[in-house]
């Protein structure tokens, strides 16, 4: 993918796999009759022809402004053992497609997790030696400070049984090696680059906001899995810690966005990821940006 240009700010996505997750698992209010009145647009990208499945990206984005290389999100990584089949212990050429995208471990100087999930942490590590050690040694990674601490004591109570414990292997040793900058949930990464509070997934979520010569874009992490969120923005997931919370900060999104120029970024849409929220009478619908 070429990098997208906001002024001197370019940005763009690298995805480290694509996967296929159960819509009837994944949303709650799922029913087959409102996802089958949405195929003319789904189709064939965004779920299979019956519907049942979403397909779904796990990927990171490259934010490059005059001063700093920032990667947004570090997916799932290598070697790890998790309790779901599609992360668990494996091998995915990541490293190598950062330096495709013209980027080292060694350059990058900011790591932001938008959120503290089994599938936007992985690669903050990697295993060296036997241990799990920082896998961008010069960046500090920022971690909004609300969801360090909700994450931090629910894998210290229960272990994170469901995935399995991720905080142990790809938040904490960035604790331990004193790389962590633990921040506010509109703190500013550089001109231009700021977070942008989008709870409800978890309860210190950040999307990112990007603004540069006239130009605006938002990497929303998780305030969206699917482009069927668009339509139906009631439709919660299970992954959701506060589903209420969750619609609610999407929908003042789509009604905030609408009919904007805001380029519109969601951490899990295929590609080409990107687009544009529209409103059509009292609803809304996505418009992907190769539609220009």
């Amino acid at each position: 993918m070429s990098p997208r240009r906001l002024g001197d700010i370019a940005l763009t996505h690298v995805i480290e796999q694509e996967t296929r997750l159960d819509s009837a698992v994944v949303f709650p209010k799922f029913t087959p009759e409102l996802m089958k009145a949405q195929f003319s647009w789904l189709l064939p990208k965004h779920c299979d022809p019956t519907g049942a499945k979403l397909n779904i990206a796990v990927q990171s984005f490259l934010i490059k402004t005059r001063r700093y290389t920032i990667l947004v999100d570090s997916c799932v990584g290598n070697h790890k053992t998790r309790g779901r089949p599609e992360f668990d212990k494996k091998q995915f050429p990541f490293l190598a497609r950062l330096q495709a995208a013209g980027v080292t471990p060694e350059s990058i100087d900011f790591v932001m997790c938008t959120h503290l999930h089994v599938d936007h942490v992985g690669w903050n590590t990697r295993l060296k030696d036997g241990r799990w050690v920082p896998t961008f040694p010069n960046a500090k990674y920022v971690f909004a400070k609300r969801e360090y601490e909700h994450w931090e004591k629910e894998a210290r109570e229960t272990g994170l049984p469901r995935t399995g414990n991720y905080m142990a292997d790809s938040v904490l040793p960035i604790v331990e090696a004193k790389r962590a900058v633990f921040v506010e949930m509109d703190h500013e990464l550089d001109s231009g680059v700021a977070l942008y509070p989008l709870p409800g997934h978890t309860p210190g979520q950040c999307g990112v906001h990007i603004k540069a010569a006239g130009s605006e874009a938002i990497i929303t992490g998780d305030m969206m899995h699917h482009p069927i969120q668009v339509v139906y923005p009631d439709w919660s997931t299970m992954f959701d810690t506060d589903r209420a919370a969750a619609e609610r900060t999407r929908r003042a999104f789509l009604e905030k966005y609408a009919d904007s120029d805001t380029v519109v970024i969601p951490s899990h849409f295929v590609s080409p990821t990107a687009g544009y929220v529209e409103s059509i009478k009292d609803a809304f619908r996505f418009r992907f940006a190769e539609e220009d």
